[in-house]
This record gives structure tokens, sequence and C-alpha cells, in this order.
């Protein structure tokens, strides 16, 4: 094969693993327009947790956790392209409803604002229970 062909394939191949990293960060910048923080991630996080945030499926990147200000999710740092941490306020979760997969137990959160859909663990969502029964969430 000559050089050409292999340096276009693999120009080919980057550009199309931008394009992909690119359409599937378009729904955590969405959220990061209103959920964007700067603070420092909690003591209970939950590392290499799976999950989607819209269209992107984490498997084993998605870092999640707990505080009385909401729910903190962010990226395992050689994932994440620049993405910034989030922190869901509770009040900005309207319902949940389950997302089971086989014999996983998973939740679907629905946030009031933006039309993004958050799928995690129930391991992971256990720790916020009380946070979201005190918003008048029912937890299934």
């Amino acid at each position: 094969m000559p050089l050409e062909a292999v340096a276009i394939a693999i120009a080919g191949y980057i550009l199309i693993m931008v394009i992909v990293i690119f359409i599937l960060s378009v729904d955590w910048n969405k959220l990061a327009k209103y959920y964007s923080t700067n603070e420092p991630a909690p003591a209970n996080l939950s590392r290499f947790q799976y999950g989607s945030v819209g269209m992107a499926y984490y498997k084993g990147s998605l870092n999640v956790g707990v505080t009385p200000q909401g729910l903190y999710l962010s990226i395992f740092i050689l994932f994440n392209f620049g993405l910034p941490a989030l922190l869901i306020p509770w009040s900005a979760i309207k319902k949940i409803e389950p997302a089971n997969q086989l014999f996983m137990q998973r939740f679907r959160l629905y946030l009031t604002k933006p039309d993004v859909k958050i799928i995690l663990r129930k391991e992971a969502l256990e720790p916020a229970r009380k946070y979201l029964v005190a918003q008048g969430i029912e937890w299934i």
C-alpha cells in the first residue's frame, strides 16, 4: 500500500473520530449551558460508572457524585475532551422512571431543562434518595 494511501486512511479515521466525538458531546454541552460547575468533585464520587447522557453512552468513564446541592457528573479525564463537570440541582430533576436492562437496575432522569435524558445505575443514584424524595420525586 502506498504511503499516501496510508496517510489518507489515518487522516480519514481521525476526521471520523472527531465528528463522532462532536456529535456525542452535543447533549453534554446542552447541559453544560445550565449546569456547568467548577466545584471540586464530592467525597462520595463513584468513578468508572456506566450511564447515558442523551445519545452518548459512557461505558465505565462516567463519574457520579451526590451533594446536598445536586447530582454531580463528570467524565474520566482521558475521555472528557474538554467537557466540563456538571452539577444538576435536585430541583431540575422533574421525573425518574425505570430503564432496566436485563439484570441491571437503571433509572432515566428527566430534567426541567434542557430536554436531555440521563440514565444511571441504581447503585450510583442510591445516595441521592433522600434529596429526590425531598423534591417530591418517587423513588421506584
